[in-house]
C-alpha cells in the first residue's frame, strides 16, 4: 500500500483567461435616513422561521443512498491526506476543516489514499473562505497514476460564481497542455462570494462527465482521455495572495446509476 507523501502534488499550469466573463461591479446607493422621533415606539421585531431547503430533483447525493466512502475531513487520518507545506501549497487540518493555501499563481493539488475509481460520483463540500474574483478551488479526478499526478480532469469553481471543466496533460512538452471541455459559465446554483459553502459533484461514467452544484446539474461533456484514476482537491490563488480554502467533507459512490 503506497504511503502518501507530505509534499504537494505536481502543480498545474493554468490556461489563459480567453473567454472569461467578468461580472460588472454593482453600484451601491446610499440614502440618508432621518432618525425617528424618540417618542415614537419602536416596532417589535417578529422572528420568521427559516425556510425549508428542498433538494433539487435528481440530486445524486439523495437518490444514490449511502456513499461507498466518506471523509469528514476533521483530520488527515481517515483518508491519509498528505499535509505540510512546500513551494506551491500549505495544507493543515483544524477547526473541522482541511485548510489548503495556494502559495503561487499556479494550481496545486493533493490526493488522498483511496482506491482507483472508474465509474464514480464524487462530492466535495467546501467553504470559499476569504476570496475575491477568480480565486478558485475544486475537484481533480481520474488522475491515472497516484504517484505521478501529471494528468487528470479538473472541475473548477470561482469565488465570483463561475465554473468550468478542463483536462490537464503535464506530459506534453514543453510545459504541459490544458484543454477546456466546458468553458467558464456563471451559475446561480453557486453560492458566490467569500465564506460561502458549496457542494460540488462530478459524475464520471464511461466517457461522460456531468457536473453538479448543490445538487443541481450544471452541464456535461464527453471525453475518453482518462478512463480511470484517483481523485483529490485543488486550490488556485488567482486573484488573492495565499488564498485559503476550507474543505469540509468528501464522499464517493462507485458505479452510480445515472
Amino acid at each position: 500500500t503506497p504511503t502518501p507523501q507530505a509534499t504537494a502534488e505536481t502543480p498545474v499550469v493554468v490556461v489563459t483567461e480567453d473567454g472569461t466573463i467578468i461580472a460588472p461591479t454593482a453600484t451601491v446607493q446610499v440614502t440618508e435616513v432621518t432618525p425617528p422621533d424618540a417618542s415614537t415606539p419602536e416596532p417589535t421585531a417578529t422572528l420568521q422561521p427559516s425556510p425549508t431547503v428542498t433538494p433539487p430533483p435528481g440530486d445524486p447525493a439523495i437518490r444514490l443512498g449511502s456513499p461507498t466512502g466518506s471523509d469528514a475531513m476533521d483530520s488527515h487520518v481517515n483518508w491519509s491526506w498528505p499535509t505540510g507545506s512546500d513551494t506551491f501549497l500549505e495544507v493543515a487540518f483544524g477547526n473541522g476543516y482541511m485548510e489548503m493555501t495556494g502559495l503561487t499563481s499556479m494550481a496545486g493539488w493533493r490526493l488522498p489514499l483511496t482506491m482507483q475509481q472508474i465509474n464514480t460520483y464524487i462530492e466535495l463540500t467546501a467553504n470559499s473562505g476569504t476570496c475575491t474574483g477568480k480565486d478558485s478551488y475544486g475537484i481533480i479526478f481520474r488522475v491515472p497514476v497516484f504517484r505521478e499526478p501529471e494528468q487528470g480532469y479538473l472541475y473548477e469553481v470561482t469565488c465570483d460564481g463561475y465554473y468550468r471543466l478542463w483536462k490537464w496533460d503535464g506530459k506534453v512538452a514543453p510545459n504541459g497542455q490544458a484543454t477546456i471541455l466546458l468553458n467558464w459559465k456563471q451559475s446561480d446554483a453557486i453560492r458566490a462570494g467569500a465564506d460561502q459553502s458549496n457542494r460540488l459533484g462530478v459524475m464520471s461514467v464511461g466517457n461522460k462527465i456531468t457536473l453538479y452544484m448543490n445538487g443541481e446539474k450544471l452541464g456535461e461533456a464527453l471525453d475518453s482521455s482518462y478512463a480511470a484514476g484517483f481523485f483529490g482537491v485543488f486550490v488556485l490563488s488567482r486573484t488573492s495572495d495565499d488564498y485559503t480554502v476550507k474543505f469540509d467533507a468528501m464522499k464517493y459512490w462507485e458505479n452510480p446509476a445515472q
